[in-house]
């Protein structure tokens, strides 16, 4: 029977060859097809590595092959997902005996996908796109034995091997055009809703959500419940657009309706998802689910809506790319685009959340504590840097620069600024970050030894987390992180919690300079900023 994969045979047989395997086992044997499937993206991994000559990474795993690779401009985020997701479902499928069938058919026509770029970026340049078809049922009906099972072990290393030797002696090719062709063909790589549900997953998962498009749907009678966070699929309304009238996925903190996110097909304008379906469904919630709903909001009745095509936010893409969020509660937001979702826990503060009131209490705040000999006791221009940076906030700024040469007392200056937002509410939780690690342990320091007000320190009023503490709470009010560890942490995550872009409503950067910002973007851009 032809196979999806039989296009790689003259290139690249050895991926050929655990694309068919795959296929074979996709209904009869769940966990070895998930193993092929990690076989593919090892391969094509390992392969890359061969083809241009680069190095190995110290740490040589997996996960940091992946990570290297992309560093070097050959593969984009929705690549890199690909690979870790294919990486992650052979792990389970080795270590926990991990099967699941529809696992198996999202993973199979990612991982077609995933070898399409790769003949096109390694193999024939001039390849053209051809449909995913899935395997039919009869495969079902497939039996073998373990001896079969051991031959195609051998088949696999001995073809392994040949690809090997094949890559490293093929014509070297520049580096520049290497990236130039990968990055176009990743363009053009058609991406389908269930790889797009897939990826959504597993972001949501990293914030905190419950979320398993597959099993945690509606129809297989997942409901809120106390104690979880979830992102419920399929979710009924009584609209009468898209599959039903139900929402992609619907969010809920506890037993309380949050949100609802609907998910499309990449080539999809977003915003105009957020104005059509993003709204439909909040104004269309049914009235046996009114026992969830948190308030209303002039004709809507959920206070967040989402909407996505899963793939990173690119300025240049800006409406088909990123995640587009709208606050439903005033008429005067508008939709904005995120560079990564809300935790449960971001949801329930933003809800809290009052800038106006904080504002207030800000210019209402007396200054005269941070002049106090026996406290921080602040020179007149600390002071003034102080006013002008809560002038900026107040006037709704984004980024704020503050130059402070070495010796100035830029510590003790965002010391007093760190202590007059929180005091009065307007930021909720403060992210100290730093370029290297000495300073992040000065400025802990700092935190636990100067005195403010009622010969306390900011350390002994406020809940803060140093630069081993890697996972805040809910008490979490600062956190000092060097950019390396953020970066690590956001780019490079691999399965644990990473920050959510609500985690932190104001960054402090400290290098020669003192940078404020009012919104988490991703750590390379506040890298790249501070060193301006």
């Amino acid at each position: 029977m032809k196979s999806n994969f039989d296009f790689l045979q003259t290139e690249f047989p050895v991926l050929s060859t655990f694309g068919c395997q795959a296929e074979k086992y996709c209904f009869s044997d769940p966990n070895s097809c998930l193993m092929k499937l990690g076989m593919i993206g090892e391969s094509i991994v390992n392969l890359m590595f061969t083809y241009d000559r680069i190095q190995l990474p110290y740490d040589n795993t997996a996960v940091t092959r992946i990570d290297t690779l992309q560093r070097e401009g050959l593969l984009t985020k929705d690549l890199t997902d690909i690979l870790h997701a294919l990486r992650k479902a052979r792990n389970k499928a080795v270590h926990e005996n991990y099967d699941s069938e529809s696992e198996c058919k999202i993973l199979i026509e990612m991982a077609y996908s995933l070898c399409e770029w790769f003949m096109q970026t390694y193999g024939d340049w001039n390849y053209q796109h051809h449909d995913f078809i899935m395997p039919e049922l009869e495969n079902k009906r497939v039996s073998v034995t373990q001896e079969e099972k051991a031959a195609e072990e051998r088949q696999a290393e001995e073809l392994t091997k040949q690809a090997e030797q094949k890559a490293s002696t093929a014509e070297a090719i520049s580096k520049s055009e290497r990236q130039k062709q990968a990055g176009k063909m990743a363009s053009q790589r058609p991406k389908s809703e269930a790889e797009t549900r897939y990826i959504i997953d597993e972001q949501l998962r990293q914030v905190g959500w419950e979320a398993d498009t597959e099993n945690l749907r509606y129809s297989k009678g997942t409901r809120p419940a106390k104690g979880h966070n979830m992102a419920i699929a399929e979710w009924p309304t009584n609209s009468s657009v898209g599959q039903s009238g139900r929402v992609d996925y619907a969010l809920f903190v506890d037993t309380k309706l949050i949100g609802v996110i609907e998910a499309k097909a990449i080539h999809k304008d977003i915003p105009s998802v957020i104005d059509y379906q993003g709204k439909e469904y909040p104004r269309n919630i049914r009235k046996e689910d009114s026992e969830y709903q948190i308030g209303e909001w002039g004709e809507y009745k959920v206070p967040f809506t989402f909407a996505t095509n899963g793939r990173p936010y690119l300025k240049q893409l800006e409406t088909k790319s990123g995640i587009w969020f709208l606050d439903l509660r005033s008429p005067a937001n508008n939709p904005t685009a995120l560079h990564g979702w809300i935790s449960p826990m971001g949801m329930v503060e933003l809800l809290e959340k009052n800038p106006q009131e904080g504002n207030s209490a800000l210019k209402a705040l007396p200054y005269d504590f941070l002049t106090d000999p026996n406290g921080l006791n602040l020179r007149e221009y600390q002071l003034n840097a102080i006013k002008a940076a809560e002038q900026s906030v107040i006037e709704g700024k984004k980024n704020i620069l503050l130059a402070m040469a070495t010796g100035t007392g830029k510590t003790r200056t965002v010391l007093g600024m760190i202590y007059r937002f929180l005091k009065t509410n307007r930021f909720k939780r403060i992210l100290f970050l730093v370029d290297r690690t000495s300073l992040g342990e000065q400025a802990s320091d700092v935190f636990k030894e100067v005195k403010l007000e009622d010969l306390m320190t900011l350390d002994e009023i406020y809940n803060i987390k140093g630069l081993e503490d890697k996972n805040i709470d809910k008490e979490t009010r600062i956190q000092v992180a060097t950019v390396q560890s953020m970066v690590k942490r956001i780019l490079y995550n691999d399965g644990e919690t990473m920050p959510a872009v609500t985690d932190y409503d104001l960054i402090i950067i400290d290098d020669e300079r003192v940078i404020i910002r009012t919104k988490l973007e991703k750590p390379s851009k506040i890298k790249g900023l501070a060193l301006i």
